[in-house]
């Protein structure tokens, strides 16, 4: 709380005004994001924030991302150094936009979101490197929030994430410049798991400097950091929370100073599932990337070397996320067991189950406080709505994510390393239809 309140009265209009401000460059890597691509660089261009260029990496998209750009933007073509600092798929064509000169895009062979990332860096002009997702948009005062505590320890901050907004409709809550939440219970239980995750977990391990996932729909990280570090790294399946495991054991197997931070604002809103097999499609992934990443970097377990992050940060992620799982598959067969040979009664049953809601609503009023706190982004009304329905989330949201963990636990097993991204939420087409958004 007191650092919420620290952050309340800082002056965001000094930094934005300021000519000593540093300059960022925002990068997005775009694979088949035609649904939301034009409404998320507008958003990017629109940020105030006093200099910053947008690049876009068109990465071999098969939809209409790139000539959507192009049509929108005013695209021409046009030779950009390009400084090669990471060996890339081919670049087949770059753009800059008439109509705001602080736009380029890079037209290149897919290989990947690692690969378009390394190649937006081998574009980028300035000290700081900003990775936006394609379906996330963000608010005006995004890179002003995120970078102050940047400005403020230049030398020891090396990278930066914050918190989004859930919704399946991201263009329109930007448009209305607030975030009003959505009823429907699957986007309001995935709003509640987006909470209880930034304004709990990752706040407290930001204090503790162990924060191991900078989000790749919002990171921002020191351009030399991202060049000395190798880049993203192409052969994980995710590259985002690699890096910041990558980071970290960089760092402090050197022992060297350093800081990655987790904020408790509300920079933007990304695109949520709105459907339970997209849901799942999504959690079985990041179950799996969680693994992979947890596996290649389990050399840092429990050894004191590598301080908060070896004794701290790994055995929490050994308990929460690789075994987790495995826990609650077995609590619920034990409990089922347990009433089917009549060792469980319903009085107990009650009981286990009121307890587990009470700390699941007690989480929840925590996370919705520091978010109030913060910003006030949501309607009191909201507010308590989330508290209110948390309990819901045990009968009607937990088992959905088990079964996604349990999935992303078998085929991590396997060696499964595709990406299966979600399908993309249904909007309305031209004449009011629905219709279904590409990717």
């Amino acid at each position: 709380a007191l650092r919420v309140r620290q952050t309340r009265a800082e002056d965001f209009r000094t930094l934005a005004l300021s000519r000593f401000t540093v300059p960022v460059s925002v990068v997005v890597a775009a694979y088949n994001e035609a649904a939301l691509i034009r409404e998320s660089v507008r958003s990017l261009l629109d940020l105030d924030y006093p200099e910053h260029e947008v690049i876009v990496v068109n990465d071999g998209s098969t939809d209409e991302t790139l000539a959507l750009l192009r049509d929108e933007f005013d695209l021409v073509s046009q030779h950009i150094y390009e400084r090669r600092v990471f060996p890339t798929e081919e670049v087949r064509q770059i753009y800059r936009s008439r109509l705001d000169p602080r736009l380029v895009v890079v037209d290149k062979a897919n290989g990947g979101k690692a690969d378009a990332l390394n190649c937006s860096i081998n574009f980028a002009r300035y000290p700081y490197v900003c990775g936006v997702d394609g379906d996330t948009l963000l608010f005006r005062d995004a890179l002003l929030r995120a970078m102050r505590p940047v400005l403020r320890d230049p030398t020891a901050v090396v990278g930066v994430t914050s918190h989004l907004a859930i919704s399946s409709a991201p263009e329109e809550a930007v448009a209305r410049r607030e975030v009003r939440g959505d009823y429907r219970p699957l986007l309001a239980f995935q709003q509640i798991d987006y909470l209880r995750a930034f304004m709990t977990n990752r706040l407290a391990w930001s204090r503790l400097n162990f924060m191991l996932c900078a989000v790749g729909a919002f990171q921002i990280w020191r351009r030399d950091v991202l060049e000395e570090l190798g880049g993203f790294a192409r052969h994980f399946s995710c590259e985002d929370i690699e890096l910041t495991f990558r980071a970290h054991e960089r760092y402090l197997r050197e022992g060297r100073e350093y800081k990655i931070l987790s904020l408790p604002h509300t920079v933007g809103v990304t695109e949520g599932p709105d459907r339970m097999r997209s849901l799942i499609a999504q959690r079985e992934r990041w179950q799996r990337v969680i693994l992979e990443t947890f596996w290649a970097y389990r050399g840092m377990l429990g050894r004191p070397r590598y301080k908060a992050v070896g004794l701290a940060g790994m055995p929490f992620y050994l308990l929460s996320e690789v075994l987790a799982p495995v826990f609650e598959v077995l609590s619920i067969l034990a409990l089922a067991v347990g009433a089917a040979t009549g060792h469980l009664d319903s009085t107990s049953a009650l009981l286990i189950g009121g307890i587990l809601a009470f700390g699941t609503g007690l989480l929840t009023a925590a996370a919705v406080l520091i978010s109030d706190i913060a910003e006030r982004a949501l309607p009191k009304r909201r507010l308590a709505a989330l508290v209110l329905i948390a309990p819901l989330e045990l009968v009607l949201y937990r088992p959905a994510l088990i079964w996604a963990r349990l999935l992303g636990t078998v085929r991590f097993l396997r060696g499964d390393r595709q990406w299966h991204k979600f399908a993309r939420n249904s909007r309305p087409g031209p004449s009011g239809s629905p219709k279904p958004a590409s990717g």
